[in-house]
């Protein structure tokens, strides 16, 4: 007996190849590639750098002005030398540098000593006292012409007695005689003073006082 072995071949079938990924668009590639870098930074660094960045531009917007050039301008923040003040050219954009009542100010008593002066001779005298000085609507510790803060601002920034006369709206007989006032003390008459009830005490700091605006340009 004859055994015959069949051998049968399978042959084995081509594994199925997965198709080929596309290829990402460029700008997605680099969407995931600056992901990736971000991904790779710490969170430490990132806020340093940030909080460094925020400061910079804070510093830039807050700048002081240095010694050699304190006035800043106040539009755009330029600074300039106080020599270049009042010196009749504009240096600021606007030309404050030269505004009349800055420069006038300058030259004046300053506004909180001023408003101190007028207040020690309303408490030394009485809240009408300095109708004797301005006129009727000096009343009730100025008030009327807008308070004590008002009329010493009016003092420090008026080029004249005319101007203060304008500012505060006084009557024509009122300035005239604030003028009388500042005109005898010009010409050393103290008597004028005295009788406006001035005590004795208080002539010097008052005469003073008015002396700074006269020699000022205050009765031009």
């Amino acid at each position: 007996m004859v055994r015959v072995r069949v051998r049968v071949a399978f042959s084995p079938q081509p594994p199925q190849s997965l198709p080929l990924p596309l290829p990402l668009p460029v700008p997605v590639l680099l969407v995931v590639a600056a992901a990736a870098v971000c991904a790779a930074i710490p969170l430490q660094v990132m806020a340093i750098d940030l909080s460094r960045l925020h400061g910079h531009i804070s510093a830039k917007r807050g700048d002081a002005c240095h010694p050699y050039e304190p006035f800043k301008c106040p539009g755009d923040g330029n600074c300039i030398s106080i020599q270049y003040l009042c010196d009749g050219a504009p240096d600021c954009p606007d030309g404050y540098d030269e505004d009349s009542r800055l420069c006038t100010a300058a030259k004046r008593p300053p506004v909180e000593e001023t408003g101190s002066f007028l207040k020690s001779l309303l408490a030394s005298h009485g809240p009408n006292y300095l109708e004797k000085l301005f006129g009727s609507k000096a009343r009730d510790a100025l008030k009327p012409l807008g308070g004590v803060d008002k009329v010493a601002i009016a003092l420090s920034e008026s080029q004249t007695i005319e101007d203060f006369g304008a500012a505060l709206h006084l009557m024509r007989s009122d300035l005239e005689h604030l003028r009388s006032v500042f005109m005898a003390v010009e010409n050393g008459d103290l008597g004028m003073l005295k009788s406006l009830g001035i005590k004795d005490s208080e002539l010097g700091d008052v005469k003073f006082f008015l002396e700074k605006l006269v020699n000022t340009g205050f009765l031009d």
